[in-house]
């Protein structure tokens, strides 16, 4: 668990434990419900306060996909794959790195990054469904 420059609070590492212990992206639903379990005061008002301290603080980074809640992770410059189940709307890790695609853009573009996501049904989803 890492904080950068800003003070280190009690509902600060609520919130940092709740998304490391998760080992996924999540919402800031899903923190507020994980923190409360470490810091039984914590309200959401304070979750949003503080993730916003922490993104622009540079520990927690945004991820934000088309029809999909934002969800916050720990910053991790290695370069990884989401997946997102298509029942529970849940978001994962891939902890492999992705592999580098060669693309040549048009002319005038440049890429400044590139993400991969995958979408299928996650384990327990699929546990659910054949069960």
């Amino acid at each position: 668990m890492q904080l950068g420059m800003i003070r280190k609070t009690k509902q600060r590492v609520a919130i940092l434990a709740a998304i490391e212990e998760a080992g996924r992206p999540l919402t800031v639903e899903e923190i507020h419900a994980l923190g409360r379990e470490k810091s039984p005061r914590l309200g959401l008002r304070t979750v949003y306060r503080q993730i916003r301290e922490l993104v622009s603080d540079g520990t927690l980074v945004s991820l934000d996909y088309p029809g999909q809640s934002t969800r916050y992770e720990q910053v991790d410059w290695r370069h990884h794959p989401h997946f997102i189940c298509s029942r529970c709307r849940k978001m994962y890790d891939f902890e492999k790195e992705a592999p580098d695609v060669p693309y040549t853009p048009p002319p005038g573009f440049t890429i400044e990054g590139e993400e991969i996501i995958f979408y299928g049904t996650c384990p327990d989803c699929a546990e659910k469904a054949s069960g």
